[in-house]
């Protein structure tokens, strides 16, 4: 599934102590934002939408991994 960024407006001041404060309990403000959203997610979305959605996901093409440079093949000095 694609990602996508949210952004939204919160007080400077208040960032910086939540991040301070996770930071002190070994956590990050992106991780926790994650797992409320995915909390939020399935305390809201219909449960039978969730296998709708995964399977609909699983048909997407997945991205071709780059492929490494391939390496010149040298002559042996003679």
């Amino acid at each position: 599934m694609k990602n996508l960024t949210i952004q939204l407006p919160f007080e400077e001041r208040k960032l910086n102590a939540l991040r301070h404060f996770l930071k002190e309990k070994d956590a990050s403000l992106e991780d926790e934002l994650e797992k409320f959203l995915a909390g939020l997610y399935d305390k809201t979305v219909p449960k039978n939408l969730h296998g709708f959605i995964e399977a609909e996901a699983a048909k997407e093409p997945k991205p071709a991994r780059p492929r490494p440079p391939r390496r010149e093949k040298t002559m042996p000095n003679e």
